[in-house]
């Protein structure tokens, strides 16, 4: 809306209030559209599933949610984190909540000194590769660990050799 100089007030005003309904309208059409599709709904008791299916997808989601758990668990006993277990769900054909996906945050920090350095090194290539089946940020922080810790070691030798 662009407006003149020739304008009155009261056009100006005019112009507003029509702009105003057609809002109106507007948000009216989007209420009654959201209205409609709470009230819309999909009769599941004529649908004909096979149990063992049902059990199948079931077991499914139990077993990898016990898997998961129990994975991030192994990484937050070995190591220092930097806060809680982060689960992703789904929610399974029970109507339940099921991990199906998750993280830990180690504490990556590395301490000044190198013996501290070394042992908290280790510490972390242990919590990251504690689990049976990595994955591939469980892997990359083990390698990330160990070539730091051969980095410290290499350097500590350097020392030794220069002192020698």
């Amino acid at each position: 809306m662009l407006v003149n100089d020739n304008l009155t007030a009261s056009t100006i005003y005019q112009q507003i209030a029509q702009k105003k309904a057609q809002l109106a309208n507007i948000d009216k059409e989007e209420f009654q559209k959201s209205s409609f599709e709470k009230e819309d709904s999909v009769n599941l008791s004529d649908t004909k599933y096979d149990e063992n299916d049902y059990e199948r997808v079931l077991s499914k989601f139990q077993n990898l949610d016990s898997k998961i758990r129990t994975h991030e668990q192994t990484h937050a006993s070995l190591g220092s984190t930097t806060g809680a277990i982060n689960y992703t769900y789904q929610m399974g054909p029970d109507g339940k909540l099921y991990a199906t996906g998750g993280h830990v945050r180690l504490d990556t920090s590395i301490p000044k000194d190198p013996d501290a350095a070394l042992a908290k090194l280790e510490e972390l290539k242990k919590a990251s590769g504690g689990p049976s089946e990595l994955s591939s940020a469980d892997a990359s922080i083990a390698r990330a660990a160990n070539l730091n810790k051969m980095l410290i070691l290499s350097r500590q030798q350097q020392g030794e050799s220069n002192e020698n």
